[in-house]
């Protein structure tokens, strides 16, 4: 119900806007794991951030979204994403070189091969952040995402329209909106055809404010527009390292 309230107001602003460019591409470099018998979440976050992250073959930020309640399969099969951020392609196509290339083919994720087991399969999402607020990231808060089906509209169009809800009511409660789209890896998909829809607080405390304020203001939906989307998700999103 929330995330159909969030694309509510997406789907409003699409079909009334002018188009306006998003930010800079970020790279996402993530996989699935979940927690090993014996151990929790919070072993999980200790081992990671015990990690030598200061290696050279670096990413810039590192997250781990714990799944909360997030529709279809995946908790049936994981507890959580580790997600990796680089500044362009060129930057992650260099530090995982120089990663791979270190003695012993490097360290990342060992500690967490201690406590979590992780799938091989990686996918490769390109990050645009309709708006960031300033500031430290968060040690831990809650992120809301949807997937939707373009059906005809443009990334440009998903763009424009997610601005909308941070320029809402609940605009104070949020510190970013990422429009995603899929890069590599993952489930097979028709290119350019859907895109996901990231909504993160600055705090536990926001997400619930931003709910009530929601289901207080429910908008009417715009039948004119092509985006459909899915029941969303809620994470607990965990700070593991940032290199600012």
């Amino acid at each position: 119900m929330i995330l159909k309230i969030f694309i509510t107001i997406l789907f409003t602003v699409i079909s009334s806007s002018v188009f306006s460019q998003g930010g800079n591409n970020i790279v996402e470099r993530s996989f699935a794991c979940s927690v090993n018998s014996g151990y929790t979440i919070n072993d999980v976050i200790s081992a990671m951030r015990q990690n030598d992250w200061e290696s050279g073959s670096n990413p810039g930020v590192v997250l781990v979204r714990e799944a909360v309640a997030v529709a279809g399969e995946f908790q049936n099969d994981w507890d959580f994403v580790v997600s990796l951020y680089y500044p362009s392609y060129t930057e992650m196509i260099e530090r995982r070189v120089a990663f791979r290339n270190q003695s012993g083919g490097g360290t990342e994720g060992l500690r967490l091969r201690d406590v979590a087991t992780c799938g091989d399969r990686i996918r490769i999402n390109n990050v645009r952040f309709v708006d960031q607020s300033d500031g430290p990231i968060p040690e831990v808060t809650v992120a809301a995402g949807t997937t939707c089906q373009l059906n005809g509209a443009s990334l440009s169009d998903a763009i424009t329209g997610a601005s909308a809800i941070t320029q809402g009511q609940m605009g104070a409660n949020i510190r970013n909106l990422a429009v995603i789209s899929r890069g590599f890896g993952g489930p097979t998909i028709v290119q350019n055809s859907e895109v996901n829809l990231r909504l993160t607080f600055n705090s536990a405390n926001d997400f619930g404010e931003a709910m009530d304020i929601l289901q207080s203001n429910i908008p009417t939906p715009n039948p004119d527009n092509p985006l459909t989307c899915n029941i969303g998700g809620m994470w607990a999103q965990h700070l593991i390292y940032s290199s600012n």
